[in-house]
This record gives C-alpha cells, sequence and structure tokens, in this order.
C-alpha cells in the first residue's frame, strides 16, 4: 500500500510532465502572486515542507538563505 498518491508510479510520472515540474518556478502559473508575500530571506533559516522538486528551496538559498530544511 503506498503512503500517498506521489508513491503511484503512474501519478508521479504524470507529475513530472507538468510544466513547474520542468519549468520549476517560472512554469507555475501563480508563482509571480506567491512571490510578493514571501519575505526577505537574507540569513534566515527556511523550512519548506512538501518541497517536491525544491524550487522554493532553491529560490530561498539564491535570495540569501543561509540554511535550508526540509521534509
Amino acid at each position: 500500500m503506498n503512503q500517498n498518491i506521489y508513491d503511484e508510479e503512474l501519478f508521479f510520472t504524470d507529475y513530472g510532465r507538468l510544466m513547474r515540474s520542468k519549468m520549476g518556478l517560472k512554469g507555475s502559473y501563480e508563482w509571480p502572486a506567491f512571490r510578493v508575500l514571501l519575505p526577505d530571506f537574507k540569513n534566515k533559516t527556511v523550512l519548506d515542507l512538501g518541497p517536491g522538486y525544491g524550487w522554493h528551496c532553491i529560490y530561498a538559498q539564491q535570495n540569501g538563505a543561509k540554511k535550508m530544511c526540509w521534509e
């Protein structure tokens, strides 16, 4: 029995075909609206729950986060 839908091979394969999976944040339609809600990451420790491919972690690191944690 799979823990969640991401453990299903067909779902995960199809998820990998989404624009956001291939292009990262720039392939995510909601990214421009979401980005303006984010804080300044300089010298912050950032926790990303359910990071998927890690696009938000990469963004935070590129924008000054000193430490990244994910679950």
